[in-house]
């Protein structure tokens, strides 16, 4: 079984933020909240775990194409951001778990995929 998008709402009691709701499959995570780093390190299929939520974070993963971005620690993004995020096709969710919690709960769901 696929692995995707809407399993990881359920599992990490997310919320959608985004109108264009995609259900990609997901094969990794990545935490980081250092653009460059993500930049350079994440790919499609991927989620990102942050407490960032600017322009810059639409921007880098337009660029990237990873699945989704996952905020964290009920982070809330700026409604002209998350209108960004919808005209450029970018699912994005916010949880109230740190980045650890929420990794490790995909990497469990992952593992049993």
């Amino acid at each position: 079984m696929a692995y995707n998008i809407s399993h990881l709402i359920i599992d990490l009691e997310a919320e959608v933020l985004t109108e264009n709701f995609t259900n990609e499959r997901i094969e990794t995570g990545y935490c980081c909240d250092m653009l460059s780093f993500v930049m350079s390190r994440i790919s499609a299929h991927t989620v990102w775990f942050t407490i960032l939520n600017s322009m810059n974070v639409i921007a880098v993963a337009s660029l990237s194409g990873c699945a989704c971005i996952v905020l964290n620690e009920d982070v809330r993004m700026d409604p002209d951001v998350l209108l960004r995020a919808t005209s450029e096709r970018i699912t994005v969710l916010r949880t109230h778990m740190s980045s650890y919690e929420a990794a490790a709960r995909l990497a469990v769901a992952l593992s049993r995929a």
